[in-house]
């Protein structure tokens, strides 16, 4: 990220990418249409979702607000770097996984 205390649009739908990316890798790890394939899916989708809203739109960097949630973001995207590439830590990975999901969410809805 550029700004350490806060991240721009940029950073974020490049961040999303990258956790895209190992959604995929993780979720190969799983047959089609089981349950844990399946909330790997559903996370992938709603990641896919915010990402492309924040490819057409534009958002205000300067905001308290984004400065706050762009911390939470940094802390819980280190999280799931930490815990990723373990298949056996794939509880805390997903748990890490669906708090990103929500923060990302945060940011989104800061979109106009």
């Amino acid at each position: 990220m550029s700004n350490p205390e806060i991240i721009t649009r940029h950073d974020l739908i490049r961040l999303i990418g990258d956790v895209l990316t190992e959604i995929d890798v993780l979720s190969s790890h799983f047959d089609p249409g089981t349950k844990d394939r399946d909330a790997f899916d559903e996370q992938r989708d709603k990641l896919d979702t915010a990402q492309r809203r924040l490819v057409h739109s534009t958002i205000n960097e300067n905001t308290k607000e984004l400065k706050d949630i762009s911390a939470s973001l940094k802390a819980v995207n280190e999280t799931l770097s930490r815990t990723s590439s373990d298949i056996d830590k794939i509880a805390t990975t997903f748990e890490s996984l669906v708090n990103l999901v929500n923060v990302i969410q945060k940011i989104v809805e800061l979109v106009p």
